[in-house]
């Protein structure tokens, strides 16, 4: 290939990133128009499947259903070793757990009659976030966004990028979600994520599933934050922000600037 198509192929796949990152926000964003005047009568500002019929309508535009199929083909990967699962499912919830206790033994006190759901009830509220928020994002972001973002950029480049967009997509739950005192320390585990989940998608050979069990398995967890409120709830946010840190941190220092073994080239991105 000569340079100069490698050139236009670069632009295109640029230009491609650009019109599915405007048409995700667009049909993510417009429930907040609706939220804006009855509030009471509308769930959240934002439809949480947004990305996922953007990507259906940008593949279907470029490549047809033999682009949809390669899509499928990496949501259904799930032969990837159990070990990725323990990482997937229960990392999310070690640190959010550890996040609980530390901020216990810093004084936070527990909210009046909080009550933790029963495992039957975590378990429908994972399947909801599964098949509503996972499946919802994670085919767009890590299905078509990651792979061409590592194109020409080390992962943790490509995962700083990404982790941008992700966290402007979540703009419209500002004043709902996140405020002035908690959206700092969630903007910072939201790239700490889009870190540690691209190290994941590396490893098991661009397994969105993995993306989908981990994204339901922290917003599952994340009912723990009802055990605290005001002052404690801010010191959990910025406890649970460090060990995400950290952990990322130590994802980058085992696996280096490109999170991947040097052998292994980008997955093609056409």
């Amino acid at each position: 290939m000569t340079q100069v198509e490698n050139g236009a192929t670069s632009v295109r796949r640029r230009k491609q990133v650009v019109v599915y990152v405007l048409l995700a926000y667009a049909l993510s964003w417009w429930p907040w128009l609706l939220y804006r005047n009855d509030p009471q009568s509308v769930d959240a500002p934002i439809l949480p499947i947004g990305p996922l019929i953007a990507v259906i309508v940008v593949l279907l535009g470029i490549g047809g259903l033999p682009a949809l199929r390669e899509l499928v083909s990496k949501v259904t990967l799930w032969r990837v070793g159990w070990g990725w699962y323990a990482v997937v499912l229960g990392m999310p919830v070690v640190l959010t757990v550890s996040a609980v206790m530390l901020n216990l033994l810093l004084g936070a006190t527990t909210v009046d009659g909080f009550n933790l759901p029963s495992l039957p009830q975590l378990l429908i509220r994972f399947l909801f976030i599964f098949f509503w928020i996972g499946l919802g994002e994670e085919p767009g972001w890590r299905g078509f966004v990651l792979p061409r973002l590592l194109v020409g950029r080390t992962a943790l480049v490509a995962a700083i990028i990404l982790g941008a967009i992700h966290a402007v997509w979540h703009w419209m739950l500002f004043g709902v979600e996140y405020d002035v005192t908690n959206v700092l320390p969630w903007g910072i585990s939201v790239f700490c994520f889009s870190i540690v989940i691209c190290w994941v998608w590396i490893k098991t050979g661009g397994s969105v599933l993995m993306a989908m069990l981990m994204h339901a398995s922290n917003n599952t967890i994340a009912v723990l934050w009802g055990m605290f409120e005001g002052a404690d709830q801010i010191q959990l946010w910025w406890i649970w922000c460090a060990l995400w840190v950290l952990f990322a941190g130590a994802v980058i220092a085992a696996n280096g600037l490109d999170l991947r073994p040097k052998r292994v080239n980008p997955v093609n991105a056409k």
